[in-house]
């Protein structure tokens, strides 16, 4: 009789142990991560935030320098000083990160007192698991100090846009539990690791999503090869063609029924130079692409043809068929990493910034978005956001310099409200990039600077009174340098 005053067989008393013996063993692995890190400020980009801390989970896994914590990039973003504590433990460990991968968020912590790991089991990563598995997920959610475990259901697989990089990539839902805390917790099925906890949404009820185990598999497999955003796009812009009438149009066979038009392709992505605006994309790596963008995925299942993209490492090749004028052609594509018009969310280096006569010049991205805080697409101008949802890199343009706002003083007197304005030239030249930009005004010998931004407002500066100015703009305004570390060079 067992305590509870029930009767179970020796098969179930064997089956209990069993299962509490393998989820001691994966306790063991699980550690707590406790980061103080120290944020840029966008609104100053001179300046930091200042230290704060945070608190997630982590997993000890094996890799082939040893023993090492894999938790979220977003649980030791802009850190400055990281220790971990195992499960069950009192002491806590000086922590360093090994390797980031911000577009994935995951990140690799390296401990290097041999105390830490001494006598504990790395979990061994096993695969994907399938629609209506269960699993839980281990952590140190807020609620409490210790270990909490929550268990749940795969309820859903597909490409999502991660919060941490907006980057699509594979992700599960499950319906276990995810709180604050839990970023970077294992998410484990028969003692192995098929995910790492990382988001959950705030709209719904127990809805989580883990990083699946192929995409932790590809983050390892780079930091192993010391590559760097490891994750390659195609670099184009697409349109479903499930319309019978736009197929016809374009002289696809009416007894076809995949493909998707491709309407833009990004300057110096994969695709550029190989594949054309018209083209009808019919196949990656031997994969048919439905109508609606969908590849088959295992079977019953679909998913996005990104998927098969993300499946690669930059620096390989694809190969792909395309419809043109009539006939189908073959091509092979190097991966590269993505070529954003606006630069995607930065983490763990300082803003861009340059300044001149009091003119704050930065780089349009997302993290200059979210200066107009948690709604920025509603709150920020609607031609930067709009530039942002629509428009891609091209060989006039690689990134767009905006007027952040202006330091006041009297070189430039009646243009102390200026803010938010997009840069389109300098001295009449068409602004390239910020770096192009400097160029152009350190090389000029007019007595005037002249900037057009794009709503065709002009501004004017006096270039030598600019040079007499300059250093006391920046000693009132207790900025150390003219321009960011990345421009010095």
């Amino acid at each position: 009789m067992s305590k509870d005053g029930t009767s179970k067989t020796p098969g179930e008393t064997d089956e209990l142990e069993g299962r509490g013996g393998l989820m001691r063993s994966v306790l063991r692995s699980v550690v707590k991560v406790m980061t103080v890190s120290d944020a840029p400020d966008y609104n100053q980009p001179w300046q930091t935030e200042g230290p704060d801390g945070a608190v997630g989970s982590g997993v000890i896994v094996q890799t082939s320098r040893g023993a090492r914590v894999l938790t979220n990039a977003h649980v030791v973003q802009n850190q400055v000083f990281v220790e971990v504590r195992r499960y069950g433990k009192s002491r806590k460990f000086v922590a360093e990160v090994e390797g980031v991968g911000h577009v994935c968020d995951l990140a690799l912590l390296n401990i290097e007192d041999p105390d830490f790991a001494d006598s504990t089991p790395a979990l061994p990563i096993g695969g994907l698991p399938f629609l209506g598995d269960r699993v839980a997920a281990l952590g140190f959610p807020i609620g409490g100090e210790r270990l909490s475990i929550t268990e749940g259901i795969v309820s859903r697989i597909e490409m999502s846009p991660y919060a941490h990089s907006q980057r699509n990539l594979l992700a599960v839902q499950i319906d276990a539990a995810i709180n604050s805390g839990n970023s970077g917790g294992p998410v484990v099925k028969d003692g192995e690791l098929v995910g790492i906890a990382f988001e959950a949404m705030d709209e719904g009820e127990n809805i989580g999503y883990m990083i699946g185990a192929p995409v932790v598999r590809h983050f390892l497999w780079d930091i192993e090869h010391d590559i760097q955003d490891g994750f390659p796009d195609l670099g184009i812009v697409t349109q479903p063609l499930e319309s019978r009438a736009h197929r016809r149009s374009l002289g696809l066979s009416s007894n076809s029924h995949g493909g998707i038009l491709i309407t833009g392709v990004v300057h110096g992505g994969s695709a550029w130079g190989i594949l054309e605006k018209g083209d009808v994309l019919l196949m990656l790596d031997g994969k048919n692409i439905a109508a609606d963008g969908s590849i088959r995925f295992r079977k019953g299942e679909r998913i996005d043809l990104t998927h098969q993209v993300a499946r690669r490492h930059v620096g390989e090749t694809m190969l792909v068929r395309v419809f043109r004028n009539g006939s189908v052609q073959r091509f092979e594509l190097p991966m590269k990493p993505p070529r954003f018009l606006v630069a995607e969310d930065r983490y763990d280096v300082k803003p861009t910034y340059y300044l001149y006569g009091g003119l704050l010049l930065v780089p349009l991205s997302r993290d200059f978005l979210t200066t107009w805080g948690s709604e920025w697409w509603q709150d920020a101008p609607a031609e930067i956001v709009s530039i942002y949802e629509n428009e891609i890199r091209s060989a006039s343009r690689s990134e767009v310099v905006v007027l952040q706002k202006v330091l006041a003083d009297r070189v430039n007197q009646g243009y102390h409200d200026f803010e938010a304005l997009i840069i389109d030239r300098v001295q009449g030249r068409k602004v390239q990039n910020l770096k192009q930009l400097i160029r152009i005004i350190e090389s000029a010998t007019d007595e005037f600077i002249c900037f057009q931004s794009h709503d065709g407002s002009m501004l004017v500066l006096e270039r030598d009174l600019v040079e007499k100015r300059n250093r006391s703009i920046l000693l009132r305004y207790g900025v150390m340098s003219d321009r960011s570390e990345d421009l010095r060079e």
